[in-house]
């Protein structure tokens, strides 16, 4: 843990207004963003600046916005008891000095940075940038008994025994201690989602280094890669094993089969349920040469059959786990290229279109349909489009920017998403507790009136992104489409 940077537990995404803006109309933006505060930046000169101080450095958002201070809950708290008119501006309530820490910090000196400064927000720097803020709250979290606090002891593992022991108790706090705070609505899912990912990367990457310990050394280059909600860094519970292999020489492939099935088994050990598809190292099928694999893939794509076009899309959340990662990425850049072929792409967004919401608000699967429809269409848009990331939330930021998605749209999407994982997570909870098999189904009159309300106008918002996509990106509907 106390290798663990300020980086790693901070979420990259920062609320910014001008200093001119009310006070009102700050509590209202952070209300909207669920956030706990704001920071205050301007275009101007920074030296021009009313809060302007001598030697200070500045400091700049990641649009360039001069940050002159932040403002926190704390502030508005102090400006409503000391009656204090909100029509007045921002930077009326806000300390002249911003205390700053470098992403590359140890969490550990972030905490003696709070307690030296008596404050509840710290800004994280990278290169003269803020890339983020940590809270006080966020730390607390990290620091009490957090996915992160088993870190430590999965990478320190020495045998598979060791590792299924902690597996057990990071899985007790999934259980026990996180549908609480989620039904606070104190947690992000996507914040947890990336630091879960981080969590399963650890056992992956130690037990893919204990398997080879109880070999011999690899006899040549190799990558060892997962896909599905791990790749994509959504993974809230446990899911299916979703993994692959590639590797250099094929003379050598009798090494990395029995490597893939000392992977797969020890992971079944441990607690990782199998993959029913059969999308693991385990399966001969996808531990493969770079020969091999391009010739699957060309196979996939041009099949036009439903299945091998699922598959290829399946590959779209390919992340590297352990190993060579230029091996990783010279397949990788096949699987894109393959998709800049118009037919290719047209052929998997249609299959992608094949998971749809439903009409009426009745008994549903929130994975296929409710996540997957989403999910689906956003990786294939991705792969046409040349984005690397794949976490859903920062493909839709990238298409956004891309010009391929609207603002609204993609804002209401990232609502949508957000509420649906939530929703999932906790019927999983509530489905493993009564020993249910099917953990993915919701009735919606099992839940409050105003959240099957809410439930009804995701899925509606997530139809209507699928019917523009449709006509944007197969029919040609819009002067946008490339």
């Amino acid at each position: 843990m106390e290798n663990v940077s300020v980086e790693n537990i901070i979420k990259k995404r920062t609320v910014t207004v001008k200093p001119s803006t009310t006070i009102r109309d700050v509590a209202r933006l952070m209300c909207e963003n669920r956030s706990t505060y704001v920071l205050l930046g301007d275009k101007k000169n920074f030296a021009k600046s009313k809060i302007f101080v001598p030697n200070q450095k500045v400091i700049l958002s990641d649009s360039g916005e001069e940050i002159t201070g932040i403002l926190t809950e704390g502030d508005l708290k102090r400006a409503v008891a000391e009656g204090i008119d909100t029509s007045s501006k921002a930077s009326s309530i806000v300390g002249k000095n911003i205390i700053t820490i470098n992403k590359d910090k140890k969490v550990w000196e972030a905490g003696i940075e709070f307690f030296k400064s008596r404050i509840k927000h710290l800004p994280v720097e990278d290169n003269g940038k803020i890339i983020g803020v940590l809270t006080i709250t966020n730390l607390a979290f990290f620091l009490s008994e957090s996915p992160l606090y088993f870190l430590k002891e999965f990478s320190r593992a020495k045998n598979i025994d060791e590792i299924t022991e902690s597996y057990q108790r990071f899985q007790t706090y999934i259980l026990e201690t996180l549908p609480k705070e989620f039904r606070k609505e104190s947690v992000d899912p996507q914040y947890l989602g990336n630091m879960i990912s981080m969590i399963n990367d650890e056992i992956l990457m130690s037990v893919t280094r204990i398997c080879i310990e109880n070999l011999e050394k690899p006899p040549c280059k190799f990558s060892f890669f997962v896909m599905g909600s791990e790749g994509r860094m959504e993974q809230l519970l446990r899911t299916d094993q979703d993994n692959a292999m590639i590797f250099e020489k094929k003379e050598e492939k009798n090494y990395f089969l029995e490597l893939g099935k000392s992977i797969h088994s020890s992971l079944l050990e441990i607690g990782f349920s199998d993959c029913p598809e059969g999308y693991t190292v385990g399966n001969s099928t996808y531990v493969m040469t770079q020969e091999e694999w391009a010739e699957m893939m060309n196979h996939w794509a041009f099949s036009l059959e439903s299945k091998d076009l699922l598959n290829l899309s399946v590959f779209a959340d390919m992340k590297h786990v352990y190993g060579d990662e230029e091996l990783f990425n010279k397949l990788r850049e096949r699987l894109f290229s393959l998709c800049r072929n118009e037919r290719v792409f047209t052929s998997l967004f249609e299959v992608s279109l094949e998971f749809s919401v439903p009409t009426r608000s009745k008994k549903m699967d929130l994975k296929n349909q409710g996540l997957l429809p989403l999910i689906a269409p956003i990786r294939v848009l991705s792969l046409r489009f040349n984005i690397k990331h794949t976490n859903t939330f920062d493909r839709l930021e990238e298409l956004r920017l891309k010009g391929n998605i609207s603002n609204d749209l993609v804002s209401n999407l990232k609502v949508a998403y957000n509420f649906l994982k939530t929703l999932h997570f906790l019927t999983q909870i509530e489905a493993i507790k009564n020993k249910e098999k099917d953990a993915n189904k919701l009735d919606p009159k099992d839940i409050p009136k105003i959240k099957a309300k809410f439930l009804e106008e995701c899925l509606k918002v997530i139809s209507e992104f699928q019917g523009l996509m449709t006509g944007k990106f197969l029919y040609g509907l819009s002067s946008g489409f490339i």
